[in-house]
């Protein structure tokens, strides 16, 4: 997926040609959020049984609005996107897009980051706003190397092409705008050019008929005759109708490979993302969400990050960060033919997959200044060696034959791992057995990034709030989302256990609510909608890399 399928050409079809009928194509659904309502005086004891809740779970009809209401959750919808941040702040330099665009202070000096770089220029956000805006058909065109429409003029696609091959990937899955099934008479099957592949002098079938062989007058079939007297030359040219279909699709949506979706918004976020210095990356290790002693799996499909000043540190790879998250579902439809709106267990699980991801964010975000402690670290099980067990060097083999001896590095890399550090590790020479396995005493595995150099980007000095940013996409669309959480929560979620005071700055939050805004869901096909979501995500990365 490092590579995928975005850095190769593509040669695609017309949509005006006819190909075989795909299947129908899949109802557009978002999931509905019918939440229950929290207090202000929410009660302390519901976020420690957090875990408890977790740990219960065993499929998904497990889930519910009433074990959601543990988390204090409240959520705000239809915020428009170029509103997602807060809009309290002073955002300055003003966004590209504004009347008054101004990137220099009073002495004529460009305003600054947080990290001492200049903010991009306004003609960069143009040049991007003007791709965006280009017509979808002309677009896909032009990244499937076919000629433009009679009357067309082809478009230039550069800083943007990586989104529009992504996107016209997806067209071929949800773009109905263009589907047209009809019905013709079936028409002889023209040979395909392997068929008409034949070795130079070789004779074909019909001629080797002819030279061998005279047909004799009992070989020529009698006419038949019908009713009427007439022959069957009617019947034969009454042809079969066959189904043909015009349009981009070839297969429904909820056949898209993952991947399709992942590497589109994927793109989007990039072309934000770079003018500002940072950088969108998969994850190296699973993502995992610790709630005191359960470590719960979480979708993460990509973050963003800041690349360090510090050029030596960049090569590196080393990141600062996370600035937000992003997760990418498969799922299309969220409730039964029977379920209310808001009661469909695809609904619950939804929100629970949004929310556990944004969660993580904020674990990241808060391992600033602090030191990993590994499970076990420290105690006398993960220092001292086991009792019991074999003493001596016995190896694990039921035949008592040895083990193949195999290279190290032969094995597949785990998506969750970087491809040059995997190409730069050494061969242990041979496999441990489980008996050797069994004598490692040592505490679990760690669950930081070792590139990653956690800091709370954004976060106000002086608040114990912490905004949590994630761009979230089903079908073809993509929401932005924020998170608002209290430091004493998320120690409590955590651990347990917090020293944090329980104070708050603000009179609409209590330090035990978190609260989710959401804007709505943004089509990626619409030139508007997705210029607007694109303007979030610059709105974004404008906020959280000011100085403060």
């Amino acid at each position: 997926m490092m590579i995928g399928w975005t850095g190769l050409p593509t040669i695609g079809s017309p949509p005006e040609q006819e190909k075989r009928p795909p299947p129908p194509s899949t109802k557009i659904d978002f999931p509905v959020y019918d939440l229950l309502d929290v207090p202000d005086d929410a009660s302390e004891s519901s976020v420690r049984e957090i875990a408890d809740l977790l740990a219960s779970i065993r499929r998904p009809q497990d889930l519910s609005t009433e074990k959601l209401k543990a988390f204090n959750l409240r959520m705000e919808t239809n915020i428009t996107a170029d509103r997602i941040v807060p809009q309290s702040s002073k955002l300055f330099p003003p966004l590209p897009w504004e009347a008054r665009v101004c990137n220099e202070t009073e002495d004529g000096e460009p305003i600054l980051m947080d990290n001492g770089n200049p903010y991009p220029a306004a003609d960069r956000f143009e040049i991007l706003k003007k791709e965006l805006l280009l017509d979808n058909d002309d677009a896909f065109r032009e990244v499937t190397r076919l000629p433009p429409k009679e009357g067309r003029q082809r478009v230039r696609v550069a800083n943007a092409r990586k989104f529009w091959t992504g996107l016209e990937r997806m067209s071929q899955w949800w773009d109905t705008s263009l589907d047209n099934y009809f019905e013709r008479p079936a028409t002889p099957e023209v040979a395909s050019d392997e068929d008409k592949m034949q070795t130079d002098g070789e004779p074909q079938p019909s001629e080797i008929q002819d030279s061998t062989s005279t047909p004799m007058e009992v070989d020529n079939p009698p006419t038949t005759q019908t009713v009427g007297g007439t022959s069957s030359d009617r019947e034969e040219g009454q042809q079969p109708m066959v189904q043909r279909y015009t349009g981009r699709r070839i297969g429904s949506g909820q056949e898209m490979p993952e991947d399709v979706r992942e590497e589109t918004v994927r793109a989007l976020a990039e072309m934000a993302a770079w003018p500002f210095g940072c950088q969108v990356t998969v994850p190296m290790l699973p993502p995992r969400l610790t709630v005191k002693k359960i470590l719960f799996p979480i979708r993460q499909s990509f973050q963003a990050a800041r690349s360090p000043k510090d050029r030596q540190l960049a090569r590196s790879g080393v990141m600062e960060g996370p600035v937000f998250v992003a997760q990418c579902r498969p799922e299309t439809s969220f409730r039964g033919p029977e379920d209310a709106p808001g009661s469909g267990v695809g609904e619950v699980c939804d929100l629970f997959r949004e929310l556990g991801a944004m969660l993580l964010a904020a674990q990241e975000r808060a391992r600033q200044g602090t030191t990993e402690v590994k499970a076990g670290e420290g105690k006398w099980w993960a220092t001292k060696p086991r009792w019991g067990g074999a003493t001596q060097d016995t190896q694990d083999n039921s035949n008592g034959e040895d083990q193949p001896v195999r290279d190290g590095n032969d094995r597949k890399r785990s998506k969750y791992e970087h491809p040059f550090l995997a190409s730069r590790r050494g061969g242990s020479g041979r496999k441990l057995s489980n008996a050797e396995k069994w004598k490692i005493v040592q505490p679990g595995p760690s669950l930081w990034d070792k590139r990653m150099r956690y800091i709370q980007i954004g976060k106000d000095k002086d608040s114990p709030f912490d905004d949590i940013y994630m761009l979230s996409s089903i079908n073809h669309h993509v929401a932005i989302l924020h998170l608002r959480i209290h430091r004493r929560y998320l120690d409590l979620l955590t651990t347990g256990e917090s020293d944090f005071p329980p104070e708050t700055d603000t009179l609409d939050q209590p330090w035990q609510v978190v609260k989710l805004r959401r804007t709505k869901w943004y089509d990626l096909f619409d030139a508007q909608e997705r210029l607007e979501v694109f303007q979030g995500l610059w709105t974004m990365f404008h906020y959280l890399l000011r100085k403060q």
